[in-house]
């Protein structure tokens, strides 16, 4: 069984699972880098134990005897934002794991996570706004939304009494829709909602409206 002590180990015996396909854009490795350096605290690092390496200067009175070395299962952007910030170790759980066990650990830290209910990301969002007084552009620069779903869910917890933000109907809550367009179909798409004016949201319910029009007129 896996040990859950906390320990702290020094950045300079921290090795990137040559494997590890999890990428972080840049503008929220900056937004974890300035939420670890305001608070001092994040989730731990988890490792494993690799075997040692020798220590290559040779000024060191201990040169030439090895160090232990271990390698990040989860965590690599937290070692990336230690490093910016000028931390030389990490708080890490050193997992016991061999390299098959490694392989599928590094395959699923990552991708185990759950979906946000609108309701009661509108509620915690409106409450970080009352206590900090912090605008939705303000609030972007520590949060991972974008700046125009903030103000949604900012507007949304505004409307909707909180203590019952969390049972009204997904229907009634904004939520993403994505779908795929060729070029062409793309700069169809986006001259008519240009014509159409507002939003592109209230553009695109402007045409579902006058398709519904159509249909109940036939």
């Amino acid at each position: 069984m896996n040990q859950q002590r906390v320990v702290m180990i020094e950045l300079s015996r921290l090795r990137a699972h040559p494997s590890n396909s999890n990428v972080m854009k840049e503008a929220l490795l900056e937004k974890l880098v300035e939420h670890i350096g305001a608070s001092g605290q994040y989730p731990p690092v988890i490792v494993r134990e690799v075997g040692e390496e020798v220590r290559p200067s040779s000024k060191d009175r201990m040169a030439g005897m090895g160090q232990r070395v271990y390698q990040v299962l989860d965590g690599h952007h937290r070692w990336k934002a230690l490093e910016q910030l000028g931390h030389t170790r990490a708080a890490c759980v050193v997992w016991e794991a061999d390299d098959a066990q490694a392989l599928v650990l590094l395959a699923t830290l990552n991708r185990l996570q759950g979906q946000d209910d609108p309701g009661k990301r509108a509620a915690l969002l409106t409450k970080l706004h009352e206590q900090f007084g912090k605008t939705a552009s303000e609030l972007g620069r520590w949060l991972p939304d974008a700046r125009e779903d903030l103000k949604k869910l900012l507007s949304l917890g505004k409307q909707v009494a909180l203590p019952r933000l969390a049972k009204v109907d997904d229907a009634g809550l904004p939520s993403s829709v994505v779908f795929f367009l060729s070029g062409e179909q793309k700069r169809r798409l986006e001259e008519v909602l240009k014509k159409l004016g507002g939003t592109r949201e209230q553009g695109v319910m402007a045409m579902v409206e006058r398709m519904e029009a159509m249909w109940c007129g036939t």
